[in-house]
């Protein structure tokens, strides 16, 4: 960042040939100088657990003016003489800004802004990178520009969670196969992750929640969920072919006896994320939409796809099959 103001600065040009003659290096410049304006660290002085500095400096120290700079007597370290500095160097006026920040070596920049009330960060900038992709094209060459504050953050934080998701998913797909023995089985629950995701969309666009770091999570967590109601389903049709019943009825016994735990649950999981949408605040709220929403969709068509889906890989032919009324009894 640099300031908006210059000052006055003095800029000290070494005569090196001059300084050379004189027994005097740019060391013993810099040093001397920093004796007369800031103070020579010679030490520290510690008392219990504190460390303070000792600074060796000259008594006029705060009123130095070009007159008695160019009078000021440069020690010589080598020697042990003493010469003055406008013998050796000259001093030149200059107006400088009063302060310089660079990022990466770079001279920056910095413009800051505060949001209203009820703004958004991911909807502001969603407005802002556009017309930021437009100016910069009429930029002179060299300048660009960095997004920081909570969109930086932001993309850190989800860059972060991203790197990690191949290992995680990875983990699932093997305890899916340690689990069901089965790639067909393992294949059915991972194409249920999907499912969720259609409701996240339709939620975040009905409530004009922008897609972000918190609904991330919230699709992240909202996968899990959806993989356990498939695996819940599953899991009873296979207990029900072991129990010895064709596969017709397996799988419509499963669906009949997991329909409504697996409602149930759904139901106060949302029910359960009111409060939180409600009194949650912006950081929140789209996490919040997220789950519920994508939970709700998720869930029906969960209990529609794996059904669908395991008659259609395991060939369950249901042209002949007679109900069982049996079934609603178990």
């Amino acid at each position: 960042m640099i300031g908006d103001q210059k000052g006055k600065k003095f800029l000290i040009k070494i005569d090196q040939n001059r300084a050379q003659n004189a027994g005097v290096s740019s060391q013993d410049i810099a040093t001397s100088l920093k004796t007369v304006l800031d103070g020579f660290n010679t030490g520290e002085y510690r008392e219990n657990n504190k460390s303070i500095p000792i600074l060796m400096r000259s008594g006029d120290s705060q009123q130095q003016t070009l007159a008695s700079l160019e009078t000021l007597n440069i020690f010589s370290q080598n020697s042990g003489k003493s010469v003055p500095l406008l013998q050796v160097a000259t001093i030149i006026p200059q107006w400088q800004y009063s302060k310089i920040k660079r990022l990466d070596l770079r001279r920056t920049i910095n413009i800051s802004s505060k949001l209203s009330a009820d703004g958004n960060a991911t909807a502001v900038m969603g407005e802002v990178s556009p017309w930021l992709d437009e100016q910069i094209k009429k930029w002179p060459q060299g300048y660009t520009y960095e997004l920081g504050g909570d969109a930086k953050q932001s993309s850190e934080s989800m860059g972060s969670v991203i790197a990690y998701l191949p290992l995680s998913g990875f983990i699932i797909i093997l305890l899916l196969i340690i689990q069901f023995n089965s790639f067909r089985k393992m294949a059915m629950v991972v194409l249920t992750i999907p499912l969720g995701i259609i409701g996240v969309v339709i939620g975040l666009l009905t409530f004009q929640e922008p897609f972000g770091f918190m609904p991330f999570l919230g699709v992240i967590s909202l996968a899990g969920i959806v993989i356990n109601n498939a695996i819940v389903l599953i899991d009873r049709m296979e207990v029900e072919q072991h129990l010895g019943k064709n596969d017709e009825d397996a799988v419509i016994a499963a669906c009949l006896q997991r329909f409504r735990p697996i409602l149930l649950a759904t139901f106060t999981t949302v029910l359960g994320l009111i409060p939180l949408y409600l009194s949650g605040g912006e950081m929140w709220e789209g996490m919040a939409v997220s789950i519920m929403i994508g939970l709700l969709f998720g869930t029906v068509i969960t209990l529609l796809f794996i059904p669908s889906l395991y008659s259609a890989l395991f060939k369950v032919n249901y042209k002949n099959y007679e109900f069982n009324e049996a079934l609603l009894e178990e």
